[in-house]
């Protein structure tokens, strides 16, 4: 995927976390918001892979959101 649209893609995930945030708690909001960023990850090269994991963490983090742990392990393990 074209890092323009990597951008854009991160964009919109950025733009849907206080809908996911107010339809979803605790486990339905990491299956929703886990399949929309697995789905940008997944379209990317190799080379992209930190930085796109890296931004998503970001997007959490602009609500207070630590990533789940088991995710950070995939991504570290992918990235190996």
């Amino acid at each position: 995927m074209p890092p323009q649209e990597v951008e854009q893609q991160l964009a919109e995930l950025a733009g849907a976390m206080p809908q996911l945030l107010k339809d979803s708690r605790g486990v339905e909001f990491w299956i929703e918001f886990m399949e929309r960023a697995d789905a940008i990850r997944d379209r990317v090269s190799l080379d992209h892979f930190d930085w796109v994991t890296e931004r998503i963490y970001e997007v959490l983090a602009d609500y207070g959101i630590t990533p789940p742990s088991r995710w950070i392990l995939a991504a570290a393990a992918c990235a190996s």
